[in-house]
C-alpha cells in the first residue's frame, strides 16, 4: 500500500484503508499504536506530502496519527515551519498548524509571532492574516488596534490590490472601540491612499465604508463621488455599490 500512496497520495479510500488496518491490529492487541507504527505513518504521510503538499487525504492522515498520540503535536509545528518555507500560502499545511498547536498549547504570543514573520517573507498571504486576526481579541482598544493597522498599511500602501491585507484592515477597524482620534487618523490614510491609487478600488471601498460608519466625517459630495468611482472602477459590482 505504501508504494500505491506515494505514487497517488490523494486517493482517500487507500488511506481509509490503511487507517481501518490500523483500528484492527489495536483492536487485537489491546492497545494504541505503539512508537514504531506511529513513526512509520509519519514517515509516509511526509513522504507523501514532500511529493503532494496540498494533499487533503495526507494531511488528514497525519492528523488523525497525531491526535492519537496529542504528545507529538509540539514536534509538528517545527514540520509545519519546514513546509510554510517551501510555501508560506498552503492553506492546507496552515489548517494542520491551527489544530496541532491547539493540541499543544502554543500560546497565542508564539501564534502572533509566527504569522507575522511569515507576513514579513509575503504579505499577500491570507492564511496568515487569518492566523493572525484569530489571536486578536473580539474588542480592542485604540492602542491595539493603532499597532494592528500600522502592520495592515505597510501591505496596503505598497499593494492596494491586495485583497488579504484589505480584509485584515476591515477586521480590525471592525473589532476596534471606534475612538474618534483613530477613525480619523485613518480617514485621513485612506485618503491619502486613494488620492494615490485613484483606480483601485479598495481605498475607495475602505474608505466608503469608513465614512458610512461615521456620519460625522462623512460629506454627501464625498459619499457620491466615491459610489459613482466604485461603479466606474469595478462595474461587475455596480449594482452592489
Amino acid at each position: 500500500m505504501e508504494k500505491l500512496l506515494l505514487a497517488s497520495p490523494d486517493v482517500p479510500t487507500l488511506w481509509n484503508y490503511r487507517r481501518e488496518m490500523l483500528l484492527s491490529r489495536e483492536a487485537t492487541t489491546d492497545g494504541g499504536l505503539d512508537e514504531n507504527e506511529t513513526q512509520l505513518e509519519l514517515a509516509l504521510t511526509q513522504k507523501c506530502l514532500m511529493k503532494q503538499p496540498k494533499s487533503y487525504a495526507a494531511w488528514h492522515h497525519r492528523l488523525w496519527i497525531v491526535r492519537r498520540r496529542p504528545a507529538l503535536a509540539k514536534d509538528e509545528l517545527s514540520l509545519c515551519a519546514e513546509f510554510l518555507k517551501l510555501d508560506e500560502r498552503n492553506f492546507h499545511c496552515w489548517n494542520y498548524r491551527r489544530m496541532v498547536a491547539e493540541m499543544a498549547g502554543e500560546a497565542v504570543e508564539d501564534t502572533r509571532a509566527f504569522a507575522r514573520d511569515r507576513l514579513q517573507v509575503n504579505f499577500s498571504n491570507y492564511s496568515a492574516h487569518h492566523c493572525l486576526a484569530k489571536t486578536l481579541p473580539a474588542s480592542m482598544d485604540a492602542e491595539a488596534a493603532r499597532e494592528e493597522l500600522s502592520t495592515a498599511r505597510q501591505a496596503l500602501f505598497c499593494e492596494p490590490d491586495d485583497q488579504s491585507a484589505w480584509w485584515y484592515h476591515a477586521d480590525v477597524l471592525r473589532r476596534c472601540e471606534a475612538e474618534a482620534d483613530l477613525v480619523d487618523a485613518e480617514i485621513a490614510t485612506l485618503r491619502e491612499l486613494r488620492d494615490l491609487e485613484p483606480g483601485s478600488k479598495w481605498p475607495a471601498l475602505a474608505l466608503l465604508r469608513l465614512l458610512l460608519r461615521t456620519p460625522r466625517a462623512a460629506t454627501h459630495v464625498e459619499v457620491a463621488r466615491l459610489h459613482a468611482d466604485l461603479r466606474r472602477i469595478d462595474p461587475a459590482h455596480a449594482h452592489m455599490y
